[in-house]
């Protein structure tokens, strides 16, 4: 049985690209901008955190099986194109890379995403909806 369920880690790492990818912009703009404290970093990084979460939580509603693997993954996909990104940038102006920040950036995220999908599954099963669609509380009688 399959695990893996391609089209809701793309969605979800979807999901997280279209939050974070724009804060992330915005955020590199505002910090490399001038002197800023922590705090301002921080400020752009909760919502970057808080999107890949989303994109877990999305990923893990749309999969039949492995909610959890699913969530992770569409977390640790987004995580992927927007560093890709931010990595093709940096050795092109012949900034340092470090490894070490990559992969511990990389965990807070699958975490995150990991997070997320444990919501979707402790807020139980997506409701269908369109036609034919039940509610299982009604009873047999609908």
């Amino acid at each position: 049985m399959r695990t893996v369920e391609p089209r809701a880690v793309l969605l979800g790492a979807l999901t997280a690209v279209a939050i974070a990818l724009p804060v992330g912009l915005v955020g590199q703009l505002v910090v490399d901008g001038g002197d800023t404290s922590s705090l301002v970093a921080f400020v752009f990084l909760a919502p970057i955190l808080v999107a890949f979460g989303a994109g877990g939580f999305v990923a893990a509603r749309r999969a039949g099986v492995g909610p959890l693997s699913n969530g992770a993954l569409a977390a640790l996909g987004a995580f992927a194109v927007i560093q890709g990104v931010g990595l093709v940038r940096r050795l092109a102006s012949g900034e340092s890379v470090s490894p070490a920040s990559l992969a511990f950036a990389a965990f807070l995220a699958y975490s995150c995403g990991l997070l997320g999908a444990l919501l979707a599954q402790r807020l139980g099963p997506p409701r269908a909806t369109g036609e034919g669609a039940t509610d299982p509380a009604a009873g047999p009688l609908g």
